[in-house]
């Protein structure tokens, strides 16, 4: 079975200081309830060359738990991440 690995590319909202607050302390818990079966290998502040504010860099075994993962995270990020664009790529 192929390792997946997904760049996520994403696009944050414009926030005012107490959103900023909140977004941190809600990343600091979805880190905290990580699924393991998607692991996060980095995260990485701009995406020059596109016009996204970073990338997101995960692996996984299986593309249906990535599926699972995906919409268990993007309904905890969706306020401030508005668009995200996902490359798949499977490891050699």
């Amino acid at each position: 079975m192929p390792t997946y690995i997904y760049f996520v590319l994403y696009k944050l909202k414009e926030l005012t200081h107490e959103e900023e607050e909140r977004a941190r302390n809600e990343w600091e818990k979805i880190t905290e309830e990580w699924p393991p079966e998607v692991r996060l290998i980095g995260v990485y502040d701009h995406a020059w060359g596109t016009e996204y504010n970073g990338i997101m860099v995960l692996e996984s075994e299986s593309m249906d738990s990535f599926t699972r993962f995906w919409k268990w995270f993007r309904d905890k990020v969706r306020w401030y991440v508005p668009e995200t664009k996902t490359i798949i790529a499977t490891k050699r």
